[in-house]
């Protein structure tokens, strides 16, 4: 059984249209779990309806508003025990093939070991709120390479779009509990996934990831003097983001540190350490260790701003 996980809070705008593109998916075998982070629009009466229409195939979960996404997305993993598990943002809309194509990728990778921890992600089309496309590859607007997912690199930059993901269970065992303080459910995922499993990249999108007014997270072109301009602007949330980063690197040293392969603890504590270095220190451990960002642009604020 494969279970998609539908995070929701005030999605009426288009919350039937992705439910419709997860229901109509070439793969019958799939339920959907909704849980709400307390709408005060019209999204309980939406779940509702569609819970009583199709019955066998949407539960709901009830409890308090967590305050975001990723909350809300650990709240449903943690009484979620199925197979393999899927994430579902409330806005976008899967290609019919979404599923059956991750799905491929996670038997491949698993080559039936289903104990080995695994995350399969997918590349996305861009588009505007009308589905209109702004491009046809996420990895090539934000300027991501995600060929080498490997614990030194999913440190410092995340490759992984949550609403593309598909883990199976032993990842999900493996990642839980998720930490208070977490940048993102898939960041912990994706890290948990390459410190001890594997992780598989489908360079084909699956779905149309739909910008708009009021995403959490959302796509921003990734490279030319626009992306300079937009990091020196917002200067002091570049910072925070790093912060993050290194508050998430000790997360993952508290839940697993004695776990980890000597070579990945190594990196791991490299990491760390570099939060209060010298900026010729940091520049040497990020050299020493790659533990370097996708594009040159990238890096070079890695070297001088972050």
């Amino acid at each position: 059984m494969i279970t998609v996980l539908l995070a929701v809070f005030n999605g009426e705008k288009y919350l039937r249209e992705q439910i419709d593109s997860i229901i109509n998916q070439t793969v019958s075998d799939v339920r959907i779990v909704i849980r709400d982070d307390g709408s005060s629009d019209s999204s309980n009466e939406i779940i509702d309806e569609y819970a009583k229409k199709f019955p066998e195939r949407i539960s709901v979960i009830f409890g308090a508003p967590t305050g975001g996404a990723a909350s809300n997305f650990a709240e449903m993993l943690k009484v979620t025990d199925d197979d393999y598990i899927m994430f579902a943002d409330q806005d976008d809309v899967w290609f019919e093939n979404k599923v059956q194509n991750t799905f491929d990728a996670m038997l491949k990778l698993e080559g039936g070991n289903i104990d080995t921890p695994v995350l399969v992600h997918t590349d996305l089309t861009v588009t505007d709120d009308k589905l209109n496309i702004i491009s046809d590859s996420f990895f090539k607007y934000q300027k991501i390479y995600p060929d080498d997912l490997s614990l030194n690199r999913l440190l410092v930059q995340n490759y992984v779009t949550g609403c593309t993901v598909m883990i199976n269970r032993a990842l999900k065992n493996r990642a839980l509990p998720m930490p208070d303080g977490v940048a993102m459910h898939d960041w912990w995922l994706a890290l948990s996934a390459a410190a001890f499993g594997k992780i598989a990249t489908v360079f084909e999108p699956t779905m149309y990831y739909r910008q708009h007014e009021n995403n959490e997270v959302g796509a921003k072109a990734g490279g030319g003097i626009g992306f300079l301009i937009r990091k020196l602007k917002t200067l002091g949330k570049v910072r925070q983001n790093v912060a993050a980063t290194y508050r998430q690197a000790k997360l993952l040293n508290d839940s697993y540190g004695e776990m980890l392969s000597n070579e990945n603890k190594k990196i791991l504590l490299a990491f760390i350490k570099m939060e209060n270095a010298s900026r010729i220190e940091k520049i040497r451990t990020i050299k020493r260790f790659n533990l370097k960002k996708g594009t040159r642009l990238r890096v070079l604020g890695q070297y001088f701003i972050d």
